[in-house]
């Protein structure tokens, strides 16, 4: 018997859905879209996509009048693909900008504006959204795309083995901000001078913390840890090279004074060492991380055989970020289909866990005991199964209805976790900003070189800081940094008239 709580919940979309758009749709009113997406799992083989299609459409078509063809890429892939097919005019109605600023699909006309749907066809989706979160994809008053709505309450934290940590009687009720580790790491050091302090290949959530989280920088469609093009710090909408700032050398210091005391290992900027390698050798104490994920010590814990626990650092701080938005194509022929099938991704748990989990009783099975998904009888794990997409479960539409796995939150964990993402979230004054910097190609990429030269040695204290930030200074400026400030300080200030 299928477990009531999904049926229910199944049974009143359909009737919100009926409601909404009037009648169900008969075969002639149908409109065909190609809904193109992206898996970090194993492709799936022709006649699986075709299955996972056909289940969708037995819904789709029905209730809403849309016929979906699904396109699916591997995540490397995704962008490239989905270009050409745009570029060639083959059909793609719905595409998501994969690792690509938002602005380039606005701009050059690709994206259709969204805004005559939203209290249509769109209603359902801008209801659950997060708050200010269709600023993501707002130029100039008007809405071209929409995000998915993965973690947004993401503190950042300190994730330690408990073991050392008891072992030891450190008494970390004091820590509540990244500089408060620095004499928990000397009582560590002191007993275990071998052992590595920090695990290097998540050091840029030290500055993270320090400087977006609580020095409250905006990276204006970056991040502040490795900037190119400028950042504004809340309350003055000034962009400033994030390199000159007193904030970023604080954060740059205290890196440094932890590798001379010995808390990185000599070689944290040039290793190779995964944080899976590093954790799992059993010489590693600890790693920065978001904690978007409640239950991310958990994981650690279960994945490398040693007990880990968190401690938040900072605060959460949202921010501007300019890619990953859901976009209908400017060349749609069925663009108010594309919008109902759209808003479906964020508000159908049905036709959500086809995409992430594939059919149930073949791809998964339901886990009634414990409401969650479970592999199917001769399957190890979920990722085995001839359909799944269950590692890009927040790619698309909400996570809030994506069905739970085993080692994930509970029932109550995730109720409050949800809460905190809509009401517990401060936002950047900057939130929504989108930076175009198409006619500074050039400039962008020589000084994003630059900035990838000395990254890692200043998140990890391996350089000098006073020798490597007038370098890095010196050769950003030379490269063009200047126009890139410019051109961002103009776009700001556009785009600031609109608030």
């Amino acid at each position: 018997m299928k477990h009531l709580n999904r049926l229910m919940a199944l049974l009143i979309t359909v009737t919100l859905f009926i409601t909404v758009f009037a009648v169900p749709a008969t075969a002639a009113d149908t409109e065909k879209i190609v809904f193109a997406y992206m898996t970090q799992n194993n492709i799936p083989q022709e006649a699986d996509r075709l299955r996972i299609q056909k289940r969708i459409n037995e819904w789709t078509v029905p209730n809403i009048g849309v016929e979906v063809e699904l396109v699916i890429f591997s995540n490397s892939d995704y962008m490239t693909q989905v270009t050409l097919m745009l570029a060639s005019g083959e059909q793609v109605d719905l595409f998501r900008a994969q690792g690509t600023p938002n602005l380039r699909f606005i701009n050059d006309g690709t994206a259709l504006d969204l805004t005559p749907y939203l209290d249509n066809e769109l209603k359902g989706c801008v209801e659950v959204l997060y708050p200010h979160h269709i600023d993501l994809c707002t130029s100039e008053g008007k809405v071209y795309g929409i995000r998915e709505m993965g973690s947004l309450y993401v503190p950042k934290g300190w994730t330690y083995r408990t073991d050392i940590i008891e072992e030891l009687g450190i008494d970390l009720s004091d820590v509540h901000t990244v500089y408060d580790l620095t004499p928990v790491f000397a009582k560590v050091k002191e007993a275990y001078p071998d052992m590595i302090l920090i695990d290097n290949t998540r050091a840029d959530g030290i500055f993270e913390a320090l400087v977006t989280c609580t020095d409250h920088f905006d990276g204006l469609g970056e991040g502040t840890m490795a900037n190119i093009s400028g950042v504004a710090r809340e309350g003055d909408p000034t962009v400033v090279n994030v390199y000159e700032t007193p904030e970023y050398r604080a954060a740059c210091e205290l890196s440094r004074s932890w590798y001379e005391a010995g808390y990185f290992a000599k070689d944290a900027a040039t290793t190779t060492a995964t944080a899976a390698e590093l954790l799992m050798s059993g010489n590693c104490l600890s790693i920065f991380v978001g904690l978007g994920n409640p239950q991310i010590a958990k994981q650690y814990s279960n994945n490398y055989g040693y007990p880990f626990a968190n401690i938040p650092i900072s605060p959460s701080f949202a921010t501007s970020g300019d890619n990953g938005a859901w976009f209908i194509s400017s060349m749609s022929k069925h663009p108010s289909a594309a919008a109902k099938f759209l808003n479906l991704l964020y508000t159908n748990e049905y036709v959500d866990n086809l995409l992430v989990y594939g059919e149930e009783g073949v791809d998964y099975v339901w886990d009634a005991e414990h409401a969650f998904v479970i592999p199917p009888e001769g399957y190890a794990a979920l990722n085995d199964v001839p359909y799944t997409c269950n590692m890009n479960y927040y790619f698309w539409g909400t996570k809030w209805i994506t069905y739970r796995v085993p080692g994930g939150l509970t029932a109550e964990e995730a109720a409050e976790n949800k809460r905190q993402n809509y009401e517990d979230v401060s936002f950047s004054d900057y939130y929504g900003f989108m930076f175009d910097y198409s006619e500074y190609e050039a400039e962008y990429t020589a000084c994003k070189n630059i900035v990838n030269e000395y990254k890692k040695a200043l998140w990890t204290g391996s350089l000098d800081v006073d020798t490597a930030l007038k370098e890095m200074n010196t050769k950003l400026y030379a490269s063009g940094l200047q126009s890139l400030l410019d051109a961002k300080q103009a776009q700001l200030d556009k785009f600031m008239s609109f608030k």
